[in-house]
């Protein structure tokens, strides 16, 4: 009785020496790693995006803030948003801008976050006040705009 030879490119289990590739182990090994990075980066990413809208709101209110300067040097009282030719929204409209009062001393406009910025969740509501020569600027995340003054720093400081 003879033994036939071993041949490795007829064993069933083995692939030939020309054969290229990844097998389905290292594919899902790739996915997990690529899954990992992926999980800690994001929220990383979130944040940031949502602190650049957030400069969006900036702009709204000091754009408020130099229009109702102007129109004051005009007129005995601040005025509506409509008076100045806005329409309510911010320019990249991730913030709706609301006059919350308008007199001859002073104003007070908010701008509250829609749509996807509304996940930042600390600066969901930015409030400029002008009261004679007084200014304010608060922040929070409800209307109230009550953060304490470390987190204000926070939400208007890019």
């Amino acid at each position: 009785m003879t033994v036939p030879a071993s041949n490795s490119t007829s064993h069933p289990l083995r692939r030939p020496a020309h054969a290229a590739g990844f097998t389905l182990i290292e594919l899902m090994i790739c996915v997990a790693v690529v899954g990992v990075l992926s999980s800690v980066a994001y929220p990383a990413f979130s944040s940031t995006l949502a602190t650049t809208r957030r400069s969006d709101a900036l702009v709204a209110l000091m754009k408020v803030q130099v229009l109702q300067e102007r129109f004051r040097a005009d007129h005995p009282s601040y005025a509506e948003l409509s008076q100045l030719g806005l329409d309510g929204t911010s320019p990249a409209r991730h913030y709706d801008i609301a006059m919350l009062d308008s007199s001859t001393t002073g104003y007070s406009v908010r701008a509250s976050a829609v749509g996807n910025q509304q996940r930042d969740t600390l600066c969901r509501h930015m409030r400029l006040t002008v009261d004679g020569l007084n200014i304010v600027y608060a922040s929070g995340a409800t209307e109230a705009a009550d953060n304490a003054s470390s987190a204000n720093r926070r939400c208007w400081s890019l």
